[in-house]
């Protein structure tokens, strides 16, 4: 393949994964926000619970900070989306090329899709820790009184005078313990789901199947990384160091709340990755399409 073109492949991989990672933000974000408030609740020793449910915490917030409270730490995953979806997508298509050798392939097979999983969550924790630690620690500012940073930049600003650049990945051997059985199940689910829904004869997947089955891969992927996400979620808003790592962070806060550490946000998690990842998977499969098409013209007409 020519330079020019595969450098516009690549172009195209990053556009393309920075407009459906952006359209999944604007969409799940706010049940992120009630997810992240309910997962913070007992961090703090002997603070009162303040929300006893999904609907109370979205009710509670909306009551209190309008609107705008479900979209605090928004700015985060946006300024970071372009960033991880390339990443993501990328280091996905790009290990299952070299695992195919070099073929296309339009049915991979699992244990490739499996193998390009587990590099895809390795490589994508280094940007989506950073920006997961200052987006947990924005949500969770309620009113003035708990207000430690005024923005995203002033929390960066902060955590780099604190702790230097190490303290902007606090928590990543949490988010790699989460990752892994993430991806695997959330690119693997969705290949099978691709594969039930168009039957043997392949039939061509519309917006609304992709939607169906990229829902239903990201409920089920965070269906499993949430105990593990619960706990990286706890490390990264810790400014006291109570928890000194994955596993101190795991049987401290089991033996304080027993089982329902791993229950608290479950609903709001849910609720959340299914619009997002509908979103995610349908814009990029139906912008990739786009651009396929675009250059098999492109090359037939030089």
């Amino acid at each position: 393949m020519p330079n020019g073109a595969y450098f516009l492949d690549q172009v195209a991989e990053f556009i393309s994964g920075w407009i459906a990672g952006c359209a999944g933000v604007l969409v799940s974000h706010p049940f992120d926000t009630v997810r992240i408030r309910l997962q913070s609740q007992g961090v703090v020793p002997d603070s009162p619970l303040k929300y006893n449910g999904t609907i109370h915490c979205l009710v509670e917030t909306v009551k209190k900070e309008k609107v705008y409270g479900l979209f605090k730490g928004i700015t985060p995953p946006l300024l970071g989306t372009a960033a991880w979806n390339a990443v993501v997508f990328g280091v996905y298509g790009n290990v299952m090329r070299v695992l195919s050798e070099g073929k296309e392939q339009e049915r991979p097979s699992f244990k490739n899709t499996i193998i390009a999983s587990v590099a895809v969550a390795f490589a994508q924790s280094l940007i989506i820790c950073p920006m997961e630690l200052v987006k947990c620690r924005l949500q969770v500012q309620t009113n003035s009184s708990n207000r430690l940073y005024k923005g995203t930049l002033d929390c960066i600003s902060k955590i780099y005078r604190s702790n230097g650049f190490r303290g902007l990945y606090r928590g990543m051997p949490a988010t790699i313990i989460r990752d892994i059985p993430g991806f695997v199940s959330y690119f693997l689910s969705f290949e099978y789901l691709c594969r039930v829904i168009a039957g043997e004869e392949g039939a061509y997947l519309g917006p609304v199947a992709l939607m169906l089955a990229g829902g239903t891969a990201g409920s089920i992927s965070w269906t499993l990384a949430f105990p593990p996400d619960v706990i990286k979620t706890r490390i990264q808003i810790d400014t006291s160091k109570r928890y000194t790592g994955f596993l101190q962070c795991l049987r401290s806060s089991f033996k304080e709340e027993q089982w329902r550490l791993f229950v608290r946000g479950l609903t709001p998690t849910i609720l959340r990755a299914f619009p997002m990842n509908a979103a995610i998977f349908t814009v990029h499969t139906m912008l990739s399409r786009m651009y396929a098409k675009y250059a098999m013209n492109d090359e037939l007409n030089s």
